[in-house]
């Protein structure tokens, strides 16, 4: 299949959404397929279905004079900043790719290659993610715009965490303490990884090539025509509305990447928990009816085991239940 190879360079935030809208909404039906390849200054990228006020600390996103957009895409919060390559798939009709599952199994042979030439060795997983040894390196969104369906992902080449959990809505302090704790963990980007810094322009040089072997026909990298620029520009972002009562993407907390949550409920009565569940099962556990030394006793349980009521009996007694009830409500268990 033929494919144009656009790049253009670092843009703006919203430039760079602004940009596969415009090149999605100017594609006819019979076009050749588009891969948008640039990167953008560090701002926050708001899902097409999530809210501000629910996801995000509006205080600290304009302390710290982050930028929010949101975007056309799917999927949940994300962090962009310079030390990503952002990568845009724009498929028309004509080429009958109409689910962004079948997009994603077309595309991820490439970012496999990408990653794999420079020495990582990356996995897909539930036809959005890229994995490398237990740990995500990469993630997808995907939408129809206008006749076209778009999926959108980035090389995480380098990863800042430290504004992104800044500006995360947090009910204390300890979960943003564990926000980053939780993504240094399990998320990663190529720097430490490697050991050494590949550059953007490195890769780029390497996307041509690499497309071709992962059986792609490349137009050699175009420019915008004059109807695509003008497109680009006139391209209309919803508004980022902090009156939108819409709630949080996860209840009470945050998804940290596939079967991965964290969330935290406080009651009026001065009672807090805070959770961190993995593959179904309780991977951190804090609150207030109990010390740190107590909460590791409850590490690597399930919601339906039975040593799960056990131990909670052994640590709060007559108050079991109740903390049975409050933990089932605050986890999130699975996607």
């Amino acid at each position: 299949m033929r494919i144009r190879l656009i790049h253009l360079g670092v843009l703006a935030p919203e430039a760079l959404h602004r940009a596969y809208v415009g090149l999605a909404e100017a594609q006819s039906e019979q076009d050749v397929p588009i891969l948008l390849l640039a990167r953008s200054a560090a701002h926050l990228s708001l899902g097409a279905a999530q809210g501000p006020v629910a996801e995000l600390d509006r205080s600290a996103c304009e302390r710290l004079k982050i930028p929010v957009v949101q975007r056309a895409l799917g999927g949940g919060l994300v962090w962009v900043d310079p030390g990503q390559l952002s990568y845009f798939f724009i498929f028309p009709p004509a080429t009958r790719v109409r689910r962004a599952p079948e997009l994603f199994a077309l595309m991820a042979p490439w970012v496999i290659a990408v990653h794999a030439y420079f020495g990582l060795k990356v996995e897909a997983r539930e036809g959005h993610d890229f994995w490398y040894q237990g740990r995500k390196i990469g993630g997808t969104g995907a939408a129809t715009i206008g006749h076209s369906l778009v999926l959108g992902g980035s090389f995480i080449l380098e990863a800042q965490w430290a504004s992104f959990v800044d500006c995360v809505a947090a009910p204390s302090a300890g979960f943003r303490t564990w926000l980053l704790e939780a993504l240094q963990e399990g998320l990663c980007s190529w720097l430490p990884l490697l050991g050494r810094v590949v550059s953007p322009e490195a890769l780029l040089e390497a996307c041509p090539a690499l497309l071709r072997a992962a059986g792609w026909d490349v137009v050699l990298p175009t420019a915008p025509t004059e109807t695509e620029q003008r497109a680009m520009v006139q391209a209309e972002l919803d508004d980022v509305d902090w009156d939108q009562p819409l709630r949080r993407r996860v209840r009470a907390g945050i998804k940290l990447k596939a079967g991965a949550f964290l969330t935290e409920q406080h009651w009026s009565e001065g009672d807090w928990l805070r959770v961190w569940t993995e593959n179904s099962a309780l991977r951190r556990v804090a609150g207030s009816a109990w010390s740190v030394g107590q909460g590791t006793r409850l590490m690597g349980l399930q919601p339906d085991s039975v040593q799960l009521g056990e131990q909670l009996r052994e640590i709060v007694g007559e108050e079991a239940s109740l903390w049975g009830e409050r933990l089932l409500e605050t986890a999130v268990w699975a996607d």
